[in-house]
This record gives structure tokens, sequence and C-alpha cells, in this order.
């Protein structure tokens, strides 16, 4: 009879210690899914600021591209008016103007165009895109998949009667909201 009282113990121990470790495994699966939604909100975040930012950027260094060569070509088309009835001092003064904005602005020779920067800052633009979006997906991906370990836990036999003891409950997937697909960046704000 000692000898049954023992096995059944023992039996009850090893139950009690299997469910304990399950529970702790439930927990562990359900403190990483709200890790990796943390990581999923980091890079959003990070991908608001950063679009704002390089946005502001670019219209910056669009503006002020635009606005130099405005000045640029203002200033070589006055050289020819000058010229014919101008003294020499005076095509001077233009040639120096002229050579002022063109290395000051755009640290160009006289006589070359500038090179516009804004189209470089677009072409970082859509690389920073691709990278952040990447970076989003493969948080999301990993927050998927946590997600599913997790439920595999929950729904897999026998731990599903601990699991439903204990009030862990599946988790819903990432789903895209609704117009997801319609992100635009706007540059006329």
């Amino acid at each position: 009879m000692k000898r049954s009282v023992i096995i059944i113990l023992a039996v009850v121990a090893l139950l009690f210690a299997w469910g304990i470790s399950l529970r702790n495994s439930l927990a562990t699966a359900e403190t990483g899914i709200n890790g990796k939604w943390g990581m999923v909100q980091t890079q959003y975040n990070r991908k608001a600021k950063l679009y704002e930012n390089i946005v502001n950027t670019i219209k910056g260094a669009a503006t002020n591209e635009d606005t130099t060569l405005i000045k640029i070509v203002q200033m070589r088309s006055r050289v020819p008016e000058i010229a014919p009835n101008a003294s020499p001092e005076q095509i001077a003064e233009a040639d120096k103007q002229l050579n002022q904005i063109g290395r000051a602005a755009l640290n160009i020779n006289i006589e070359a165009y500038p090179t516009l920067k804004s189209t470089e800052l677009f072409q970082n633009l859509q690389t920073q895109i691709e990278g952040t979006e990447n970076r989003v997906t493969t948080a999301l991906n990993d927050w998927n998949q946590a997600i599913t370990d997790y439920n595999m836990k929950v729904v897999r036999f026998p731990g599903n009667i601990i699991a439903g003891m204990m009030g862990y409950k599946q988790k819903q997937n990432y789903v895209a909201p609704a117009g997801a697909e319609d992100t635009k960046i706007d540059f006329s704000k």
C-alpha cells in the first residue's frame, strides 16, 4: 500500500511539475509576443519620424536649389545685356556676383550648371523607405511567428487543458488595416 501511495504521489508530482512547466512556457511565449509587438511599434515610430524628416529635408533642398538656380540664370542672362554698353567695372561686377552665387551656393564653376542634390535626396528617400519597410515587415513577421508559436502551445493537447485552466487564449495575428496599401508620401504640405 505504501508503494502505491508513493507511485501515485510521484505521478501527481510529475503532472504538477509538467503543469508548472507548461504554464511557464505559455507565460514566456506571451511575454515574447508583447516584446515583438514593441519592436513593431518601434519600427512604425521610426518610420513616421523618418519620413517626415526626410520629406522636410528634401523640400528644403529643392527650394534652395530652385532659388539658387533662378539667381544664376538671372545673373547669366544679365551679363550679355550689360556687356555691349557696360564699362569694364560693370562687367567685372556682374561676373563677380555670378561667381559668388555659383561658388557660395552651389560650389560650381561659372560656366557649369549646378549639380542638383535634391535628386540624390529623393534617391536616398527611396532607399530609406525600402529599408524602413523591410524593418517593419521583419518586425511584423517576427511578431506573427511569436503568435503562431504561442497559439500552437495553447491549442495542442494536452497543453490546451492547462492553457484553458489558466486563462490563456489564442491571439490574433497581424492583419493590415483597411487602406494600408494606399500609403502615400506628400510633398505638398
